[in-house]
């Protein structure tokens, strides 16, 4: 049973990883409209993703084994696959979200400007020394 839902899990993981890199891509070519489709995609994944992790969950509590002892050697080895994928995940997730996040700076900042009818000055937007953006 735990071999199942761990292969299932990292499945679902391996998606989540392809669908956000394809984000990536098509916010840097301002493709923003291809971002907005996988939304629900990805909720839909993410909401797979964390049924699966509480059914490992319970299936590791009810085998009341010292932790040495919980895993068989095929189920630690899927098990760290898992924390491999869910670590590539964290990773791409964060990528994605700084991206997202300096696009939305760019266009609020930017519609702020036209709506104020001020001129817009490119140099003078966000300013943050710590923040650094990484194509």
């Amino acid at each position: 049973m735990l071999i199942k839902t761990l292969q299932e899990t990292i499945s679902t993981l391996d998606k989540l990883i392809s669908i956000t890199l394809e984000d990536i891509e098509n916010i840097k070519q301002a493709k923003h409209e291809e971002v907005f489709k996988n939304t629900k995609i990805k909720e839909n994944l993410a909401s797979k993703f964390s049924e699966l992790k509480s059914q490992i969950d319970n299936i590791l509590a009810s085998r009341n084994k010292p932790l040495e002892e919980i895993f068989t050697p095929e189920e630690e080895k899927l098990f760290n696959l898992f924390r491999e994928k869910l670590f590539e995940f964290n990773k791409q997730h964060k990528r994605f979200a700084r991206l997202a996040f300096s696009v939305a700076n760019f266009y609020n900042t930017l519609l702020n400007k036209i709506q104020n009818n001020e001129k817009v000055d490119y140099s003078s937007s966000y300013k943050n020394p710590n923040f650094k953006l990484k194509a």
